[in-house]
């Protein structure tokens, strides 16, 4: 049979005590923890014996202070349910490796909080949340109790090890990391098998964590005591802890959101004893399920019930001269157009087009305003001519839809011979859904439809274009080459002569002419601000 080596340390456990008794890591010690204030200030005073080196974050409703070379000179590491000023929670835990001791706040709301040590003291103040007197609090002066006690860093053992395994037994290996860590750890019966690995110079954590998850296994911490099992094993029991708590019935009524939309989210957060019902008369959501599930719905919901941005689009259609488009400063580029030859971001498409269309060009210009203005001077000319201005409010996110055109009816029989009247759109139809990313740009997936109809053969003709444009607030997308040709003819000649049958074309000429004409259709997004 093979030998088996067993995992060694690198620094042997033995020295590795007589060091820490000898030489320990902290020099500072922390004595008391002191709270006090008014029902407009709330100010905690932290007492060492000497001065003290720190650093300090913020995380969610928690103030940690990460005490450096310190260790705690209290009986107890965990103090809840202080209700003093907004703080409801003071946690005391050592870090070993990092030679530290985190202290960390927890509040009833964030606050904005001013920190400073001065004379062996930690002194910190912000302004009271609650907003009422409560009486002073000390650490020192707490009853110690068995859930204050014993609150140590998590998995973290000081020092590093290393491993070398070769088909190791897992129980025996988490035996000695047990032994080794000073930790309590229970291995279920479906926990066999052997691991064979090789580790340098790694945490106690981290080794053990390699070691259950190679050999196909999960663990949880349950107080001060490690447990190793199947991740089905832990799944059977939290559903069975879940299906033997008590159901819980609550209202929550939406703000914003529609709760038919939200509860396809819910759905997947209740257990298998829970139920999710929508009431539309009162806009809400009423959910039976355990309190525990509450707790992570009642976090979401405040996410997804917030109010929707919105955007205010103005939509300008142009029928302009051809050659004068080409002047009005726009630039014209297919970036983000997309064809079926052609794989870049946005889309062109036809369906029976328009005699003398040509391709689809998408613009954008920065100076709306002075092209708007150039657009009315020209009006007047007959150069250009305003089709139609709409504005429309449209959700993030959501699709809206303008059409500025005509219905025409058109006599039709239907199966059994009966003659019914259809009605048909044509003109200019858009469709526009706006997306608002974190720079407060805009990305709007456009759909542009111009039709049109011949009056003699009830033939509809048109055009569609399919874009996705990003554009800063204020700036306008372009759609044009929606051009067609207009035939006009003249006529000069000899008054009266010109009119003579038969002879008069002596008398007069006739001239041909042909212009382009072309549809520009103008989107302004503005991102609608509540403040």
């Amino acid at each position: 049979m093979a030998k088996k080596r067993v995992f060694f340390l690198k620094i042997a456990l033995p020295l590795l005590l007589v060091l820490l008794i000898s030489f320990p890591l902290q020099s500072v010690q922390l004595l008391d923890i002191a709270i006090s204030g008014t029902a407009g200030e709330t100010r905690i005073s932290v007492s060492f014996d000497q001065s003290i080196n720190y650093t300090e974050f913020t995380m969610e409703n928690k103030l940690i202070f990460d005490l450096l070379e310190t260790s705690s000179g209290l009986d107890a590491n965990k103090f809840e349910d202080l209700n003093r000023g907004g703080v409801s929670s003071i946690t005391l835990i050592p870090f070993y490796t990092a030679n530290l001791l985190r202290l960390t706040f927890g509040l009833t709301n964030s606050v904005t909080y001013t920190a400073s040590s001065e004379d062996n003291k930690l002194h910190i103040s912000f302004p009271n949340p609650v907003g009422k007197s409560f009486e002073p609090w000390n650490a020192s002066d707490q009853e110690i109790t068995p859930s204050s006690l014993g609150y140590e860093e998590t998995y973290e053992v000081p020092g590093m090890i290393s491993l070398d395994l070769e088909d190791a037994d897992i129980k025996t290996i988490l035996r000695a990391m047990a032994h080794y860590g000073g930790k309590n750890v229970v291995a279920g019966e479906e926990v066999k098998g052997s691991i064979t690995m090789k580790l340098s110079n790694v945490t106690w954590k981290q080794a053990f964590d390699v070691i259950v998850k190679t050999a196909g296994f999960s663990y949880r911490e349950e107080e001060n005591i490690i447990r190793v099992a199947k991740g089905s094993t832990f799944d059977k029991e939290r559903e069975s802890s879940e299906l033997a708590q008590p159901i819980v019935h609550r209202v929550y009524k939406l703000s914003f959101a529609e709760p038919k939309e939200v509860k396809k989210n819910v759905d997947k957060l209740i257990s298998r004893k829970g139920k999710v019902e929508v009431d539309d008369r009162t806009n809400s959501l009423i959910i039976s399920d355990i309190e525990s599930r509450h707790l992570d719905i009642k976090a979401l919901l405040d996410i997804l019930d917030a109010p929707n941005p919105q955007v205010d689009i103005e939509i300008r259609v142009v029928d302009i001269d051809y050659d004068f488009g080409r002047k009005l400063g726009i630039s014209w580029s297919v970036t983000n157009l997309r064809s079926r030859r052609i794989n870049i971001e946005g889309s062109v498409t036809h369906t029976t087009p328009i005699a003398g269309v040509t391709d689809i060009a998408i613009g954008s210009i920065r100076n709306f305003a002075r092209i708007s203005a150039d657009l009315d001077l020209y009006e007047k000319e007959g150069k250009t001519k305003t089709i139609a201005n709409p504005r429309i409010t449209a959700l993030n996110n959501r699709e809206a839809e303008i059409l500025g055109g005509k219905k025409f009816p058109v006599y039709v029989l239907d199966q059994a011979g009966n003659a019914t009247t259809r009605y048909y759109e044509v003109g200019t139809k858009l469709k526009v859904t706006p997306h608002i990313n974190s720079a407060n740009e805009i990305t709007m997936d456009i759909e542009a439809e111009l039709s049109n109809v011949d009056p003699t053969s009830l033939i509809i003709t048109s055009t569609e274009a399919k874009t996705r444009q990003l554009v800063k607030d204020g700036e306008t997308v372009v759609l044009g080459g929606f051009i067609r040709e207009e035939v006009q003819y003249s006529e000069e000649g000899v008054p009266i002569l010109r009119s003579i049958p038969l002879i008069g074309f002596l008398f007069k000429s006739m001239e041909k002419r042909t212009t382009k004409r072309e549809v520009l259709i103008f989107l302004t997004p503005h991102i609608i601000k509540y403040y």
